[in-house]
C-alpha cells in the first residue's frame, strides 16, 4: 500500500483510540509523507511547519 492510502494511521495517535484507520478524510489517512518520521521530529515535511502535538480533543 503505498503512502497516502492510509498507511501512515498507525502512526496517528488517534488510532485505536477513536479510529479504526478507515476515514479517508483524515490528515493522517491521506498524507504522502511518512507520517511516523514527521512526528519524531515533530516537523511536516509536506507543509513545512513545525507539528505542535500538545492538543486535546474535546469530544462533545
Amino acid at each position: 500500500m503505498p503512502v497516502g492510502s492510509g498507511i501512515n494511521c498507525r502512526y496517528c495517535p488517534e488510532y485505536k483510540k477513536s479510529c479504526d484507520g478507515n476515514d479517508k478524510k483524515c490528515l493522517c489517512y491521506r498524507c504522502p509523507r511518512v507520517l511516523g518520521q514527521c512526528l519524531c521530529i515533530k516537523y511536516c515535511r509536506e507543509t513545512e511547519s513545525v507539528l505542535d502535538l500538545s492538543y486535546e480533543i474535546i469530544e462533545e
